[in-house]
């Protein structure tokens, strides 16, 4: 059974996710760190344009290193200047095998000394040769196109020759780092340019130059050391050769390795993949977009509508709309007599503009008293704490973006919030069945109440006048006899007196529940504006960090 290779992810589709992953990170990561990821892709679209037939070998180093001595000896003709006086190179040098479609590569990498290399140099005498061994396998058929640039040293007294050489490094398709016994283990050349390609093995090569200074029984613990101190600067599997341009020894095999890398026309895609790498793994260092939630739990979306819904004085208008059933249920269901008193009243809803219409800007308002310091406080908190929670376990960055999305309507906040009150469908049970019923009661009872009033006023009025008045009828059924006229002003009172109590404790009873419903109905609306203005917000910055910790993932080729 055959096993199948993984799939490596095409470098288009790393390049538009590292794009994409630099779209999110706006404003959240570093400002140095977009402006170099945006640097590297403006650098690689260029690079793809131009020449692919070309690979660009570079070669760094210190000073003294040897450089132009080894491009000369790679070549077989002298065509850098190589002397004991340094800085030798002040600009870069071009050597070029295969010059045809070279001249915008070269405009593009700003150097203007080109040499163009016969068929009789030994570098093109190699290149014409077919490959041998695995290498074979996977070249293509035809002289590759390749150039060799011989640069300033990194160290260099002169800043401008510096500048050069750093500015390369990130151009170049191969970089080759020169070094010698001497150098080899100094610490600039490997903290402050090696050690940032870390990555780049497939395009890097390590060369130990004036091997022949070095006696036999040292050259190979020099070249383990160099290869133990390169393993720590991240590149793993990049070659270490050892090579003379005085003796020629070691030449040929750097030249064949060279050659080998500029055949198999992969160097620039694996020079940018590993760039793309380094981008991401850099983006992610700086800003890591990981380790959030997906979205905002439910439970301190619960919180969240809590905080606010003090800010947005729901309790006091929940109780205000109790008040008002109450207080228009006894306006229905009161004694008739003493109703009036209810009308000099005012309704508690009333008191605090709910439900009085809109303003000139065709809003709903109320007049609640403005939250205290406490309530205020709050609020603020609670969304500081909605924010602290989504973002739990991101990088600063990010947490700092989640902040900032949680208060980014903070302004328009307590407004929307006194807007969801003051629009909220307070005046459900504006009227209620039983009101009817205890109405008729009341005023049949007041009716009744009045027609016995009336009766005894009426026998009163004539024996005041000596006028007989006309039997009255007595209710014998109780304990002693009574006139039926005052029995009917007696059970009169006393059943206004008992609908009354009735009414206010049904009241009471409805009352509570109209407010434990405007409760609920008021946090609905509050958790519907902090949704909107809050909790959205929120949600779209997780999702945006989703996707750029998938982008980023993708560009490093995870």
């Amino acid at each position: 059974m055959s096993l199948r290779r993984p799939r490596t992810t095409p470098l288009h589709e790393r390049l538009d996710a590292l794009d994409r992953a630099l779209a999110a990170l706006d404003g959240i990561a570093p400002g140095e760190a977009l402006t170099g990821t945006t640097e590297l892709l403006e650098r690689i679209d260029r690079r793809r344009a131009l020449s692919a037939e070309h690979t660009v070998i570079g070669l760094f180093g210190a000073t003294g290193s040897g450089k132009s001595s080894l491009l000369n000896a790679l070549i077989g003709k002298d065509v850098a200047r190589a002397a004991v006086r340094r800085p030798t190179t002040s600009a870069p040098l071009a050597a070029v095998l295969g010059d045809a479609g070279s001249e915008a590569l070269l405009d593009w990498l700003e150097v203007e000394e080109r040499h163009a290399l016969d068929e009789g140099t030994a570098l093109a005498r190699a290149a014409n040769k077919p490959a041998r061994g695995r290498r074979a396998r996977r070249t293509e058929a035809g002289t590759p196109g390749v150039v060799l640039l011989d640069l300033p040293d990194l160290d260099s007294v002169e800043s401008a020759h510096r500048d050069i050489a750093e500015r390369m490094t990130g151009m170049v398709d191969v970089i080759v780092w020169v070094t010698d016994p001497q150098k080899y283990a100094d610490a600039l050349l490997h903290h402050e340019f090696v050690r940032p390609f870390a990555g780049h093995d497939a395009v890097t090569v390590l060369v130990l130059n004036q091997v022949d200074r070095l006696r036999e029984a040292e050259r190979e613990g020099v070249l383990a050391s160099l290869a133990a101190i390169a393993r720590a600067d991240g590149l793993e599997s990049a070659p270490v050769l050892a090579a003379s341009a005085e003796t020629g020894e070691g030449i040929e095999e750097l030249r064949e390795h060279l050659l080998g890398i500029a055949r198999s026309r992969e160097a620039v895609v694996e020079r940018h993949r590993a760039d793309v790498r380094g981008a991401a793994a850099r983006l992610r260092e700086a800003a890591d977009p990981g380790g959030m939630a997906e979205r905002s739990s439910p439970a301190a979306i619960d919180t969240l509508a809590r905080d606010l819904s003090l800010a947005a004085r729901v309790e006091p208008v929940a109780r205000a709309v109790g008040g008002s059933y109450r207080h228009r249920a006894a306006r229905r269901v009161g004694w008739p007599p003493l109703r009036w008193i209810r009308s000099v009243r005012a309704d508690p809803l009333a008191r605090l503009g709910i439900g009085r219409g809109r303003d000139g800007e065709g809003l709903e308002r109320t007049s609640l008293p403005a939250p205290d310091a406490a309530a205020s406080a709050r609020a603020s908190g609670g969304v500081r704490r909605f924010a602290d929670d989504a973002s739990a376990g991101g990088s600063d960055p990010w947490r700092a973006a989640v902040r900032a999305a949680a208060r980014s309507e903070e302004e328009a906040l307590p407004d929307a919030l006194d807007q969801a009150v003051a629009e909220a469908d307070l005046r459900a049970g504006e009227t209620s069945w039983w009101w009817r019923v205890l109405d008729v009661l009341q005023w049949l009872a007041l009716l009744i109440g009045v027609v016995g009033l009336g009766w005894l006023g009426l026998n009163a009025a004539l024996a005041f006048l000596g006028v007989p008045p006309p039997p009255m009828p007595m209710v014998e059924e109780l304990w002693i006899p009574i006139p039926l006229p005052t029995v009917m002003l007696v059970l009169a009172i006393a059943a206004g007196i008992l609908l009354g109590v009735a009414g206010s404790a049904i009241a009471a009873m409805s009352g509570a529940w109209h407010r434990r419903r405007a409760r609920r109905l008021l946090t609905a609306r509050v958790r519907g504006t902090a949704q909107d203005l809050v909790v959205e917000p929120v949600d779209e910055t997780l999702h945006q960090a989703r996707q750029a910790a998938s982008d980023l993932a993708l560009a490093h080729g995870e």
